[in-house]
């Protein structure tokens, strides 16, 4: 289904409405966008379904301000005291909710610059008649090609569809060495990492040191070193009851990343088998 353009626009007059539709129709025409023209809403729950909704799951919008006379007792002519509002709504999904809009804001001529218009960097189009908005969103719409933000159930499939491969290379003492392997278009950055065996923790959570990012771009295979703080080959030992054998054995370790991946936490897990040289404090990757 394709995503919407909210139209915000007068319907003060029979010539406001066909200007509305207009708009609708070149926006289905000029993006791979559907228009959604607002009507007139006379009650709370159409105004939050058909309105509040709308614009909160819209692309872009097409803000059309007609004069609405002048305020009383001041020379200034006023535009729709809603349609204000709704570029106050555009306005706070952009810079609170991080949901950035194609804007394309027209104010008819001699419409004086208030409220929140106040103190935003948008740069209307003057016009007097509908011959000139359509004529600039002819020019303006064939390059909204693509939304610029990614929607909540978007972002929820495509962290859904994120790939690691995680496999143990070496350890000394506490220091590890794990190598991880970014199979996803999107970057994933590790929070923490867990090391478990025959279902114990062998190390609490470990995260990057101040300064330090452990990053993982996309379609990409990167190292990481870190402290687990704790002797993991004598953990393993002591599991694999292996303490006074003074051989190398063989064990399982599984390993827990906690990642953050477009502001979603995901949680990856994969076994290795690692050689164990309890003597020396060693493990290596079979």
């Amino acid at each position: 289904m394709p995503k919407t353009v909210f139209i915000s626009c007068g319907q003060y007059t029979e010539e406001e409405k066909e200007l509305g539709k207009q708009a609708c129709e070149l926006v289905k025409t000029l993006t791979p966008f559907d228009g959604y023209f607002a009507q007139n809403q006379t009650t709370l729950k159409a105004l939050s379904e058909n309105v509040l909704r709308r614009l909160y799951e819209s692309v872009g919008l097409i803000v059309i301000m007609h004069h609405r006379g002048k305020i009383e007792g001041r020379d200034i002519t006023r535009a729709s005291v809603w349609i204000e509002q709704e570029v106050a709504m555009a306005t706070l999904m952009e810079q609170v909710l991080g949901r950035p809009l194609h804007v394309a804001l027209f104010v008819q001529r001699g419409i004086a610059i208030e409220g929140i218009r106040q103190q935003i960097q948008l740069n209307p189009v003057e016009f007097t008649d509908s011959k000139e908005v359509i004529a600039k969103l002819q020019e303006i719409l064939p390059t909204w090609k693509e939304p610029r933000y990614m929607g909540d159930e978007e972002r929820q499939a495509l962290v859904d569809s994120v790939d690691l491969s995680i496999a143990v290379q070496t350890g000394i003492n506490f220091n590890l060495t794990i190598q991880i392997e970014n199979h996803s278009t999107v970057d994933a950055q590790v929070k923490s990492i867990v090391l478990w065996s025959k279902g114990n923790r062998i190390c609490k959570p470990v995260s990057p040191q101040a300064g330090v990012n452990w990053t993982i771009p996309a379609q990409r295979v990167l190292p990481i070193q870190f402290n687990a703080r704790e002797g993991v080959a004598g953990r393993l030992a002591n599991l694999y009851n292996e303490v006074w054998s003074n051989r190398l054995f063989r064990a399982e370790l599984e390993i827990e990343l906690r990642c953050e991946i477009l502001g979603i936490n995901k949680t990856f897990k994969e076994t290795s088998t690692v050689q164990v040289d309890y003597k020396n404090q060693q493990i290596v990757g079979v």
